[in-house]
Formats: structure tokens, C-alpha cells, sequence
């Protein structure tokens, strides 16, 4: 049972302009064509920054929670944390200090206004953010996320430039990439490709944003 902390005021009514509400459904009940019956841990990245992928990655797990699913949403991108922002809920504990100081997961989570759907923040970054990816450490996490829930979504990093998604990626069952057109170049579009191919990664979709 989770303990509820103040619930976040995140409304359903601040999304990017090329995506509407129904195409997230859409992309939601097609991601929902690959999932396993038992609980999905979902990356999503993108081969460079995109300003507006933690919006796109919020509102895909509240199309998750609407199908009346118990959904979990991280904040993985430790280094520039964004969804304590959009949820209005603190960033001073979180995955940081679930993994690196071993406190209860219950502890850190929030709950939202939108039912089935709990954030994690990213919490305070340690000195060394590799601490976070050590594997024997982020395995008590996981399983704990497919205990406790459905479908945990990570907001992940870019796949290009520090290791994090990378490493993330490795406990993941699959993986959803944003696209921003005009903006992502389609020479790191490919190389993220041929990364994830040769790492024998699952890529779940791609999520095609107009720049």
C-alpha cells in the first residue's frame, strides 16, 4: 500500500500542440499490442534533448492509467530532472534515494489527481550519478517495480552523450522513442538505431513529434 503524500496538480491540459490527447491513447493501446501480460518496464528516450519528451511521457502513462492500470512514473534522468515540475511535488527524495540509500519505495512515491497514476522523482543528485546504475543496487528497484505495479514508464535521458539510457535500458523490457522533426538529425536518429539493434534492445515504437 502506498503511503499518500500530497497529491500533484498536474492536469491533463498542457500538451504539445502536434500531439492531441487521443493520438497519446492511440500510441497507448498500440504500445499496449507488445506488452507482456505481467508487469512492463518502459523506457522512454530519444536520440538527442527534446524540451518537450517529459510532457509526451507523462501524458503516455496517464493514457496507461486510464485503461485502469496501475502505472509508475520515474524520473530517470537524474541529471536534469523535469517531472517534479510538472507535478508540482518535490524533488528532494526519489529514485536516488530508493537505489542509493535503500528507502522503501512508499516512501518517495506520490500519488496524482489522475487515478492509477504515481510519480517518482528523481530526488537529489548523489556526488557520483553512476552510483544510481549500479546493477546489484537498480535489480532491488525493478523488483520491486514489477511487484507493486503494471507499467513503470521511465522518463529517461537522450541515448546520445552520458551512459545513463543506455544503462537503464538494460532492465527494461522495451523501449519508445521520441522523435522531434526539424530538430532531431537524422544522422543521430539512425546511430541511436544501430546502437539499440546491436545491443539486441526491444524498440516498442517511435513517438513523432512536428518541431
Amino acid at each position: 500500500m502506498l503511503k499518500k503524500k500530497k497529491e500533484s496538480s498536474f492536469k491533463l491540459n498542457f500538451i504539445p500542440e502536434s500531439i492531441s490527447s487521443e493520438q497519446m491513447r492511440i500510441i497507448c493501446a498500440n504500445l499496449g499490442q507488445f506488452l507482456k501480460e505481467e508487469t512492463n518496464l518502459i523506457m522512454v528516450s530519444s536520440p538527442t534533448e527534446i524540451s518537450q519528451k517529459p510532457i509526451i511521457t507523462s501524458f503516455l502513462a496517464a493514457a496507461f492509467a486510464e485503461q485502469g492500470k496501475k502505472i509508475l512514473l520515474v524520473d530517470a534522468n537524474i541529471r536534469k530532472p523535469t517531472l517534479h515540475d510538472l507535478f508540482q511535488i518535490s524533488n528532494i527524495t526519489g529514485l536516488v534515494n530508493i537505489i542509493v540509500n535503500q528507502e522503501k519505495m512508499k516512501m518517495n512515491i506520490h500519488e496524482t489527481n489522475i487515478p492509477g497514476l504515481s510519480v517518482l522523482p528523481a530526488g537529489s543528485l548523489p556526488v557520483s550519478a553512476s552510483d544510481l546504475w549500479v546493477a546489484s543496487k537498480f535489480k532491488r528497484f525493478e523488483d520491486a517495480c514489477r511487484t507493486g505495479f503494471d507499467v513503470v514508464i521511465f522518463e529517461a535521458p537522450p541515448l546520445q552523450g552520458v551512459s545513463d539510457a543506455h544503462t537503464l535500458s538494460n532492465s527494461c523490457d522495451g523501449i519508445v522513442l521520441v522523435i522531434e522533426g526539424n530538430r532531431t538529425k537524422k544522422e543521430a536518429a539512425l546511430k541511436t538505431k544501430e546502437s539499440l539493434l546491436r545491443s539486441n534492445k526491444r524498440v516498442l515504437g517511435v513517438i513523432y513529434q512536428d518541431g
